[in-house]
């Protein structure tokens, strides 16, 4: 039988990425519209109103971040939502292929590269999953699982998570 489960990790913004996103759009078109009307002249309003939605969608990019992890049929998909419009998959993991599961966050970091799929301090169980990627280096990915997922999981992969 497949079994399918999805988590999705976000912190509440309220309307703060759709008014960033709507101010920055607000910022691009009116740089543009500035430099066709006032030709060469424009460039002096186009060249700032460009650095302005610049920054402005780097700061989107960076501060609202959200997390989805997809579980079908003994594979997870993790994927990162950026700014709530771009989605970015980040690793796939087969669970027969979980090497190593732990809850030392400090200690992990020392065993290999580790790729934080989590929010912060969201009350979820903190694991680093270590399995092999596509070009079989050793992975880690720091993931927060709620009990739906980390019951799935121990079911699938006893061995690993019956002990953390």
């Amino acid at each position: 039988m497949n079994t399918f489960y999805e988590q999705f990790i976000s912190k509440d913004y309220k309307g703060k990425p759709n008014a960033i996103n709507i101010i920055s759009k607000g910022v691009l078109l009116f740089s543009i519209g500035m430099f066709a009307a006032l030709g060469i002249l424009g460039i002096f309003v186009a060249i700032p109103g460009l650095i302005i939605f610049a920054i402005l969608e780097i700061f989107l990019a960076n501060n609202f971040l959200e997390y989805e992890y997809e579980y079908y049929d003994r594979e997870i998909v993790i994927s990162k939502i950026i700014g709530k419009k771009r989605r970015k998959v980040l690793g796939n993991i087969s669970t027969g292929n979980i090497i190593k599961v732990s809850t030392d966050i400090e200690a992990s970091k020392k065993e290999g590269k580790i790729i934080r799929c989590t929010a912060p301090s969201m009350n979820l169980k903190e694991v680093v999953i270590f399995a092999n990627d596509k070009n079989n280096q050793k992975v880690g990915y720091l993931m927060g699982l709620d009990d739906n997922l980390y019951s799935i999981l121990k079911k699938d992969n006893p061995n690993l998570f019956n002990y953390i």
